[in-house]
């Protein structure tokens, strides 16, 4: 629907409103009552939510044969794995860690249909730790596109206490459209077929719907 399309493509996510705008309405009236301290710890707050919930426009000019990054943040393993409850085969992992200063609404890495959406409760242990990708509350997105599936994996964090999914089963998505936002510190894991080689190193920098992360081997 047209309206969904225009709540993910704001600038500002939608799930920060309830921040946003009661702290800045919070800052106005400490401001006229001449609580001049708490209105400027309300304006700090509120220009945190403004930076934090941001939502850029984000596309890519990269082939259609490549899958670009889901996540802002920095790599933090590249891995050969197993995947065998969506996907069925030996896959490649690239996970990727969010932090406070990155963006943290979540990108389709490929366009294609999400075939499942499934939502894994869990801890909120600390996001670079081991394990984290099977006990912490997670959100696994299973795309398929051009015969081939792809899984998104949503990790909460430490500080990430919500994970809220954009998309349902069935929809049909564009590469770099919103998948969903997690809040406030996270990782992100995708897994995909060994057809296709790594583009980026441990450790790299990478932007959601920026960054290409995989491509097809034999391809340049």
């Amino acid at each position: 629907m047209d309206w969904e399309k225009g709540v993910k493509e704001a600038l500002i996510a939608k799930e920060g409103l309830k921040l946003i705008i009661p702290s800045f309405v919070l800052s106005i009236i400490f401001y006229i009552f001449f609580y001049y301290s708490l209105a400027v710890l309300s304006i700090l707050f509120f220009l945190f939510c403004l930076f934090f919930f941001r939502n850029p426009r984000r596309s890519s000019r990269e082939p259609m044969d490549r899958l670009i990054s889901p996540a802002d943040g920095k790599v933090t393993e590249i891995k050969d794995i197993v995947e065998n409850e969506f996907l069925g085969y030996e896959a490649i992992r690239v996970s990727i860690f969010m932090s406070l200063a990155s963006v943290h609404v979540n990108r389709s890495p490929m366009a294609g249909r999400i075939m499942q959406v499934v939502h894994r409760p869990g801890k909120f242990a600390l996001a670079w730790k081991a394990d984290v990708d099977q006990e912490n509350e997670r959100n696994y997105i299973l795309l398929s596109g051009n015969n081939e599936k792809i899984l998104v994996v949503q990790i909460a964090g430490f500080l990430a206490r919500r994970i809220t999914s954009y998309v349902h089963a069935g929809d049909t998505v564009a590469r770099c459209e919103p998948l969903g936002i997690i809040a406030f510190g996270s990782r992100v894991d995708i897994y995909f077929p060994k057809s296709y080689e790594c583009m980026v190193k441990l450790h790299e920098m990478v932007t959601a719907g920026k960054t290409p992360l995989a491509r097809k081997r034999g391809t340049s």
